[in-house]
């Protein structure tokens, strides 16, 4: 194993809480603006959330 390939694992392991934390601690009103914004539909968050086509357009206006 090469010291990149090492350092490469390191550094992902080391991140690996801090993305854990940001994820647990993103709203769900977050979750919808970034969903929409990588495309999904309303529906389709609205599926990801557990929650109505309704819930996710109040979320996002």
């Amino acid at each position: 194993m090469t010291i990149t390939c090492i350092a490469a694992w390191a550094l992902a392991l080391l991140l690996l809480p801090l993305l854990i934390l940001l994820w647990a601690t993103e709203s769900r009103e977050q979750r919808a603006r970034r969903w929409r914004r990588e495309g999904l539909t309303q529906q389709a968050v609205a599926d990801r959330l557990g929650c109505s086509r309704t819930t996710v357009r109040r979320l996002l206006a």
